[in-house]
């Protein structure tokens, strides 16, 4: 079975004519070569998304077993960067195919993976792309570091009763629910009587009946975990062992932090 795969990024870019030509240059190339093509497989969906239907169900029926009266032997694309959202994962889905016995054939990088002198294209390739990931993690981890050493947060995930505006980062409406957990825990922490799963139990009631809800959804008792273990409600962010003053508004006191976790 010989297969194409055609994509386009956005809805916009398949009122023109990109499907139409890589569907043309795919079909040209199995006329030239005398190849008979079995299917041509398109989708209109961003190379930065890696869930992606059309190339999902392609990796399935290569691993699928029940596949081998009739099982792919080539894979036609007009570009690597068709296959994925990285020229790393484009290689990377090749490198799948050779271990099934598949071919991959890209039209425009003139690839052949059933030829031999492709295989020195493809580890070039494939040592770029592996600097190239290399050098964008490093930048990415100079960034985090720069945020930080400047009191700021080193990560895009702001926590729960947070919000961003203006460049910055303010308590949000949900910021009272921040205080009325870290404030029924210092209460609930005093009862020796009960354990920590009772506590934990009685302030997840406590908080369904208040109408307090975790993103639209119930309190789970690791959202209440992970908001009491949380140095930046009190003023102090945490990054590879390490801890600095926050440069945003504090949301409970360093006292009450600290009574918890003493």
């Amino acid at each position: 079975m010989i297969i194409g795969y055609t994509r386009i990024s956005t809805q916009r870019q398949s009122d023109g004519t990109s499907l139409d030509n890589q569907k043309q240059k795919i079909e040209d190339y199995c006329r030239l070569n005398d190849l008979e093509l079995t299917n041509i497989f398109s989708e209109i969906d961003s190379g930065g998304n890696d869930d992606r239907k059309v190339i999902t169900e392609i990796k399935n029926m290569i691993e699928n077993p029940f596949l081998k009266d009739s099982p792919i032997k080539t894979i036609i694309v007009f570009k690597l960067d068709r296959l994925g959202r990285t020229m790393l994962g484009s290689l990377q889905f090749i490198e799948m195919c050779k271990e099934h016995n598949i071919n991959v054939v890209s039209i425009s990088d003139n690839i052949d993976t059933s030829e031999p002198k492709s295989e020195l294209i493809l580890n070039i390739l494939l040592s770029i792309a592996t600097e190239e990931r290399r050098v964008i993690k490093e930048r990415l981890t100079m960034g985090r570091d720069f945020k930080f050493k400047n009191n700021q947060l080193p990560y895009s995930k702001i926590p729960f009763g947070y919000t961003r505006k203006n460049k910055t980062i303010i308590p949000d409406k949900n910021s009272e629910v921040v205080q009325y957990i870290f404030k029924k825990w210092n209460v609930l922490n005093k009862m020796k009587h009960l354990t920590k799963t009772k506590k934990t139990q009685r302030l997840l009631s406590l908080l369904k009946q208040r109408g307090y809800t975790f993103n639209g959804k119930d309190f789970k008792w690791w959202n209440v975990r992970d908001i009491l273990n949380n140095k930046m409600y009190c003023g102090e962010l945490t990054w590879k062992g390490l801890t600095t003053t926050s440069s945003y508004p504090t949301i409970i006191s360093k006292r009450l932090f600290n009574n918890i976790h003493n």
